[in-house]
């Protein structure tokens, strides 16, 4: 894959690397916790933001703050609050902190407590402070009853939720799920694979002329190969907060431009075979058809046995029974409703012979999980091949490749080189590991959870074959289409995302998104990202 289109993406590092890089500040500060003050500025800005419209005790803070660098952050940013007029409490969840934080915090007129509230109603933001990026495994048994007390609070996070593991994004039995989280310098691996931090805000802290960004760049170079792998992150539904110029959110990932050009007509904007659907599953047809057709201005040529209710619902689609009948198309989506029978097996067999890009879903993906000389023959192809499983069907596949088990990202690396196929692993935060390098993994965080319904997943395996089948179209020289598979997937990724949030408004706020009101907003979504 090109180095160059890994750029449009935000990076994310380890914890080490992130020592490393903030070593040298820390050695060339002015004063003692110059470094930590800027960010806990950053830290007061975010909650200032979060804090707008309230009044009076509504307006009022906790400061969660454990022993380390973070518990500082917060007492610091709880001192900024204090001066600027809020009411703020801390409660020291290790029963000790930072002790020039401590002392700003009590000197701004903030007050410690020696126990929890009683009741959070008077609270209207919680900044938790408890661990820092060193921080593993869930938070102490004792904590309990601050989890339970942070359920009716909205929640601002330092660096990473407490809990939740910085470099893997895996949250321990007990952790806290943050609203937003505000980091430092860069993005850490957790604001890539872990939902609890919710929003998630980048400030660039450092000495004055040396921002911390560029200590780490400096410090381990961002394509570097012989070291850890590259977590690439985004967000698809950006958050109705406003939030500061100086608080930078994950950027959306890029989308193809689907606009035909003066010289393009139905058939070179990339055309996708579908087989979906049977007798028990005729909605798969219809709604990974729909997914198809909305997305992309070229054909959708539908083979099997729906083709009757696939064009009574879909007149723009050309239908057949048989796959051997479709003609020439760019790109092949199979699996969704599909069946698993022998029948279904042949013509997997068949979808995996034609020299074109073939994404595999759903029931597709029993099948390689039921048939090893299926998973050969994904492993043997040399045109891509893209795998869709949500965690369920990832787990079984995984199982049977062979792969063992490990962290979501690791395991989803593994599966991809394993089979040597692009993984797409569906869910809140969709991974794609692309099949051509073992060190890079993407990740989408949806933004939001309006998509986890029966048939999303058939929306979304249309767009991302339809754009699948444009980039193929588009590919300058017969073969490489590979090299733009990730960017295919992340983007058709993030149009599922925004379709589903679209699909979800309501006058009232938004409600459940039926899979027919996702793909009937896709074009919406198209056009909002096309033209944000």
């Amino acid at each position: 894959m090109e180095r160059t289109l890994v750029r449009m993406y935000a990076s994310t590092f380890t914890a080490d690397q992130i020592r490393a890089a903030e070593a040298p500040l820390l050695a060339a500060q002015a004063h003692p916790d110059q470094l930590m003050q800027s960010a806990a500025h950053a830290v007061f800005e975010a909650a200032e933001a979060m804090l707008a419209g309230s009044a009076g005790s509504a307006g009022r803070v906790l400061v969660l703050a454990g022993p380390g660098g973070n518990g500082g952050d917060a007492l610091y940013a709880g001192a900024e609050l204090a001066l600027a007029g809020h009411r703020v409490d801390a409660l020291l969840t290790a029963g000790r902190a930072q002790q020039r934080a401590l002392a700003a915090f009590s000197n701004a007129g903030g007050q410690v407590l020696e126990t929890l509230p009683d009741s959070s109603a008077e609270y209207a933001l919680a900044i938790d402070g408890i661990t820092g990026i060193g921080g593993s495994g869930g938070l102490r048994e004792e904590l309990a009853d601050v989890m339970r007390w942070l359920r009716r609070v909205r929640v601002l996070s330092v660096d990473v939720p407490s809990g939740v593991d910085a470099d893997t994004g895996e949250a321990g039995e007990l952790h806290i799920t943050a609203d937003a989280t505000v980091t430092f310098g860069g993005w850490r691996r957790a604001h890539a694979l872990a939902p609890e931090c919710g929003v998630q805000l980048l400030a660039d802290i450092g000495l004055p002329g040396r921002p911390l960004h560029t200590e780490l760049l400096d410090t381990m170079p961002e394509w570097a190969h012989d070291g850890p792998t590259l977590v690439l992150a985004n967000r698809a539904v950006a958050d109705p907060q406003v939030w500061p110029d100086t608080l930078l959110p994950l950027p959306a990932a890029p989308v193809q431009d689907v606009a035909p050009g003066p010289a393009d007509d139905k058939y070179s904007g990339g055309v996708v075979g579908i087989r979906a659907g049977s007798a028990g599953y005729p909605g798969a047809a219809v709604l990974t058809v729909s997914g198809a057709v909305m997305a992309t201005p070229a054909m959708v040529r539908y083979a099997g046995p729906e083709a009757d209710g696939v064009v009574r619902v879909r007149p723009e689609a050309v239908v057949t029974q048989r796959l051997e009948d479709v003609g020439r198309v760019q790109a092949w989506v199979f699996g969704p409703g599909a069946g698993t029978g022998e029948d279904a097996a042949r013509e997997l067999a068949w979808a995996l012979e034609q020299q074109v890009p073939l994404l595999i879903d759903a029931d597709g993906l029993a099948l390689l999980t039921h048939h090893e000389q299926l998973r050969q023959a994904v492993a043997s192809r040399e045109e891509p091949t893209v795998l869709t499983p949500h965690d369920g069907e990832f787990s079984r596949l995984r199982e049977a490749a062979g792969v063992r088990e490990g962290t979501r990202f690791e395991e989803t690396l593994e599966l991809a080189a394993t089979l040597r196929a692009t993984i797409v692993r569906k869910g809140r935060i969709t991974l794609v590991a692309p099949e051509d390098d073992p060190y890079l993994i993407h990740a989408v965080d949806a933004g939001h959870s309006w998509a986890a319904t029966p048939g999303s997943g058939d929306v979304l395996a249309g767009i991302m074959g339809a754009h699948l089948a444009l980039s193929a179209a588009r590919a300058a020289v017969p073969g490489t289409a590979d090299a733009a598979v990730p960017g295919a997937v992340t983007g058709a990724v993030t149009l599922h995302a925004v379709a589903a949030w679209l699909a979800a408004q309501t006058p009232f706020g938004p409600a459940t998104a039926p899979a027919g009101r996702i793909a009937e907003h896709v074009r919406d979504a198209t056009a909002e990202v096309s033209h944000a």
